[in-house]
């Protein structure tokens, strides 16, 4: 049954529920959207098909986790739209925060011959993604936004 909500399921070792959000492509394994709790903060990142951790950046450093959250969410409720440096549109939606607190978003690049996942900080202007052990810095990303005619959120 399709999700009636925008919502995190619990996931891990790499699986993902039905109805994930597909975020991009690496080597021809789809990507979908994840988060993890991690340094006292919750990080939006990637769970790859066929690897055994989703995939968060932190501190300039690609982390695996074992457990996570997916984003499911029913068709047609979330877009992916331009986003430049810190000017976040309205309908962003959240994906975690800092260990200060701060919000932060869901955003992708298109990164060495993929489509991949991060968190958006917007404080540093910037779309962090891990890729390849390393995170890489972005001021020019997509975001993940809700539709304004998507169904209720549970966030």
């Amino acid at each position: 049954m399709e999700p009636r909500f925008v919502t995190w399921v619990p996931a891990k070792n790499g699986n993902h529920p039905k109805f994930a959000v597909h975020a991009g492509i690496d080597k021809g394994n789809k990507l979908y959207v994840a988060r993890a709790r991690y340094n006292n903060g919750v990080i939006p990142g990637k769970v790859v098909v066929g690897h055994t951790s989703a995939y968060i950046s932190y501190d300039g450093k690609e982390v695996p986790m074992a457990n996570y959250e997916v984003l499911v969410a029913p068709p047609a409720t979330l877009s992916w739209v331009d986003c430049l440096g810190s000017n976040i549109p309205p309908f962003a939606l959240p994906g975690g925060q800092d260990p200060n607190g701060e919000t932060y978003y869901i955003g992708r690049v298109f990164h060495q011959g993929t489509v991949t996942v991060g968190k958006v900080h917007p404080s540093h202007g910037t779309c962090y993604v891990p890729h390849g052990g390393l995170e890489y810095p972005y001021t020019d990303y997509e975001i993940l936004v809700k539709n304004k005619l998507g169904r209720a959120m549970n966030v």
